[in-house]
């Protein structure tokens, strides 16, 4: 299976020339609702508190010794957006997804069909999850799921990838997207570029996993010219993509 990465034309940054490419703070991509769970009722966030302080005291403690009962409502929005500032400082998340030809994708993120789609192969290392012995760095590739509601903030500390839901959870008005997400801390980037409101963390993803190039229908001849040239070098497969003549459809070619 490959996994697909639609990519505008850039002077800088080019993908081709370096092999960076961002991993993106959840507060940065379009979508809203990104990584925001419903907020809890008092009662589900002293019910996950009260699981985490018997872990940590192996059940010597009562809660109340942990001032559980002054959690009134500002404490808990604040201790929500705390949490969400947080995500956006540590965890970055690259979306791409399991189709190549849908027009939508190619109209909104390749700069209405200029640019290029890379097909990357899944089986490849840097898909596979990975966590540091210290639980410090952490890379995990899933699949989106799609739901009219949002997901509850985890209460349990019984099934571990209920973690990942705030991240891999998104509106069904999205589900046309088909995404998969790699989704990592930053301290794994390959650099940091300052910008406001959001630095830019770049992470290296080889060019050795690559499976694929297609070309966008409008893509100019000189960026053309270009990627064909770094295609036949790396023994890449490349194909032009082109409007289906009797469908709404996507089309290829090689």
């Amino acid at each position: 299976m490959l996994f697909y990465k639609y990519l505008p034309i850039r002077e800088k940054d080019n993908y081709f020339e370096n092999e960076l490419l961002r991993f993106t703070q959840a507060g940065d991509l379009n979508d809203p609702f990104e990584c925001l769970p419903r907020k809890p009722q008092k009662g589900e966030f002293t019910e996950a508190i009260k699981l985490i302080t018997q872990i940590i005291s192996g059940g010597s403690k009562k809660l109340e010794e942990y001032g559980v009962g002054k959690y009134n409502d500002e404490y808990i929005e604040n201790t929500f957006k705390k949490a969400y500032q947080n995500i956006n400082n540590e965890v970055g998340i690259l979306s791409l997804t399991k189709i190549w030809n849908n027009s939508l994708m190619w109209a909104h993120y390749t700069n209405s069909h200029k640019g290029y789609c890379v097909g990357f192969n899944s089986e490849h290392e840097f898909f596979k999850d990975y966590l540091s012995e210290d639980s410090n760095f952490s890379r995990h590739t899933k699949e989106v799921t799609y739901s009219d509601k949002r997901v509850k903030i985890p209460t349990t500390l019984t099934e571990p990838t209920l973690a990942f839901e705030p991240f891999l959870t998104k509106s069904t008005d999205w589900e046309y997207e088909k995404e998969v997400r790699v989704i990592s801390t930053f301290n794994l980037s390959e650099t940091m570029l300052e910008k406001e409101p959001y630095n830019i963390y770049l992470f290296k993803v080889p060019h050795n996993a690559i499976s694929e190039i297609i070309l966008g229908v409008n893509i100019d001849n000189d960026a053309e010219t270009k990627i064909r040239a770094f295609a036949i070098e790396k023994g890449i497969t490349i194909y032009k993509a082109k409007i289906s003549d009797t469908e709404f459809d996507m089309e290829r070619r090689e």
